[in-house]
C-alpha cells in the first residue's frame, strides 16, 4: 500500500487530480478540489473475484477551503494481466460501469414520474468510474457508514433475510416491467447497454472444463448423501456439457419476458442493515453480471445459491408469494397492470421452466459459499497470460457432510419440485 496520501495514482492511474476533483465537485454539487485520501480497510479475502477491493475515504475542500469527504469502496481492476485476462475483467467492469451510468439512472428517472410508496433505492451510490480495459475502476458510496454489512456467507440465510432480499429484487425487477411497458422504445434503449458475459456460446471454451469441475462436485455430494437414490439418477442427466446451451437459451432467450437483472443474486451480492442483530433492510451490491432476462433467473438463483432445505421445506411457497406481491404492487403504484405485463401464472410458468438455472448456477457458488475465509480461493495471479479458470478455481469436493448436504439439497429440492 502506498505510503503517500496525496495522490490516488499509486492506487490506480485512472485517478488522477483532477477526475477526483471533478468526482467531489459532482457529489457536493460545489466546486471542489481534491486534496488527500486515507485508507480505512480491505474488504475481506474471498469478497471478490472479479476485481480488486479496498475501502478508502477521499477528502477535498470547497471554495471557502471548508473540508469534505466520501468514504468509498474503490473496485480496481485486477493488476495482474493473467488475472485480468483469465477472468476477462474489462468485460465485466464495463459492464457494470455501463449499467450505473445508463441503465440504472434511466430506471431511476422512469421511477420518480411515479407516485410509488417505497420506492427502490436500495443501491449503493455512483462516486466515480473510468474505463479503458487496463486501468478501470469504480467506486461506490460505502454503504457501511449507514450501518450496511454482510451477512455471513457461509451460512444460509435465514427468513428475515430472505424476505428483504427479496423485497429489494421485487422493487428492482418491478421498474424494468412498468417502464417496457410504458415506454418500450426507451427500455428497448438501455436493456442492450448491458450484454450477456456468463452463458453464451462464445464463452463455452472459457467455461467447458471448469462446468466439468463443479458438476463432479455435485454428483459427489448427491452420491454421499443420497447413494442410490433417484436423486444420483436425476443429477447425473442433468449434470452434462450439453445443460451449458440450456443456460445460454435461459440467459438470453427470455423474450418478452426480460427484466434488467442482476444475474448474481447470492449471499455476497447483498448488504443488511442491523438493529438490535435483526436485519431491518437490504441493499443490492455488484452489477458485472447484470443482464436482461426473465427475473426468475433471479429468484432461482437466491433460493439455491442462498437458502437452506429447513427454509425452503418451511417458507419456499410464501416466499415465491411475497416475492410477488412486492412486484405486483409496485408495478401497479407505477401505473401498470401486473395481471397483464406480468401474472402470477406466468411467473409460477416459469419458475417451473427457469428454476434449473438457479440450481446450476449454484454448482458454482456453493462450493465457494461454504468455504471459510480463510480457506478462500488465492487470486494472486503471475505473468501475462490467459489461463483456464478452471486451473485457478481450484475448488474439489466438499469436505464436510454439510456443505455435501447443502448442495445434495438443492438438487434434492428441485428434483421433488419437478424442475429437472
Amino acid at each position: 500500500m502506498s505510503e503517500d496520501f496525496s495522490t490516488l495514482t499509486n492506487v490506480s492511474p485512472a485517478l488522477t487530480k483532477d477526475r477526483l476533483s471533478k468526482a467531489l465537485t459532482d457529489w457536493f454539487n460545489e466546486p471542489h478540489t481534491f486534496t488527500h485520501w486515507e485508507y480505512v480497510s480491505e474488504t475481506g479475502k474471498g469478497d471478490s473475484y472479479l476485481s480488486e477491493l479496498i475501502r478508502i475515504r477521499i477528502h477535498g475542500i470547497n471554495q471557502n477551503e471548508v473540508a469534505n469527504h466520501v468514504q468509498v469502496i474503490l473496485k480496481n481492476i485486477p493488476k495482474s494481466i493473467s488475472r485480468r485476462l483469465t477472468f476477462r475483467s474489462a468485460e465485466f467492469f464495463e459492464n457494470e460501469i455501463n449499467f450505473y451510468e445508463k441503465v440504472l439512472p434511466a430506471l431511476l428517472e422512469f421511477q420518480s414520474s411515479k407516485n410509488v410508496k417505497d420506492p427502490f433505492d436500495k443501491y449503493a451510490r455512483l462516486f466515480l468510474t473510468y474505463s479503458d480495459g487496463t486501468n478501470d475502476v469504480i467506486c461506490l458510496e460505502d454503504a457501511s457508514i449507514y450501518n450496511f454489512g454482510s451477512a455471513v456467507r457461509q451460512e444460509g440465510i435465514d427468513i428475515d433475510h430472505c424476505k428483504l432480499t427479496f423485497k429489494v429484487l421485487a422493487q428492482f425487477h418491478a421498474l424494468s416491467f412498468a417502464m417496457k411497458d410504458q415506454k418500450p422504445e426507451e427500455f428497448n434503449k438501455i436493456k442492450t447497454q448491458v450484454r450477456e458475459l456468463y452463458y453464451h456460446d462464445r464463452l463455452w471454451g472459457w467455461y467447458t472444463r471448469f462446468w466439468k469441475r463443479i458438476s463432479g462436485i455435485a454428483i459427489d455430494a448427491v452420491e454421499k448423501e443420497y447413494p442410490d437414490s433417484i436423486y444420483v439418477e436425476k443429477i447425473k442427466k442433468f449434470a452434462v456439457p450439453e445443460r451449458y446451451q440450456d443456460m445460454i437459451d435461459a440467459a438470453t432467450k427470455t423474450g418478452d419476458n426480460g427484466v434488467i437483472s442482476h444475474g448474481d443474486s447470492w449471499t455476497n451480492n447483498f448488504l443488511y442493515k442491523y438493529v438490535q442483530e435483526k436485519p431491518v433492510d437490504a441493499k443490492i451490491i455488484d452489477f458485472q453480471l447484470s443482464r436482461c432476462a426473465t427475473p426468475v433467473l433471479d429468484v432461482a438463483f437466491m433460493i439455491y445459491g442462498c437458502t437452506t432445505q429447513d427454509l425452503r421445506d418451511k417458507h419456499y411457497d410464501d416466499l415465491l408469494k411475497y416475492y410477488y406481491e412486492v412486484l405486483s404492487t409496485q408495478i401497479r403504484e407505477m401505473g401498470s397492470d401486473p395481471s397483464k405485463v406480468y401474472s402470477w401464472e406466468l411467473f409460477m410458468s416459469e419458475i417451473k421452466k427457469y428454476s434449473f438455472f438457479g440450481l446450476a448456477f449454484s454448482f458454482e457458488s456453493t462450493p465457494v459459499i461454504v468455504l471459510a475465509p480463510e480457506d478462500a480461493i488465492d487470486m494472486e495471479m503471475e505473468g501475462d497470460e490467459c489461463k483456464n479458470i478452471d486451473d485457478i478455481w481450484q475448488v474439489g469436493p466438499f469436505k464436510t457432510k454439510e456443505g455435501r448436504l447443502r448442495e445434495a439439497n438443492n438438487i434434492k429440492h428441485c428434483v421433488d419440485m419437478g424442475y429437472i
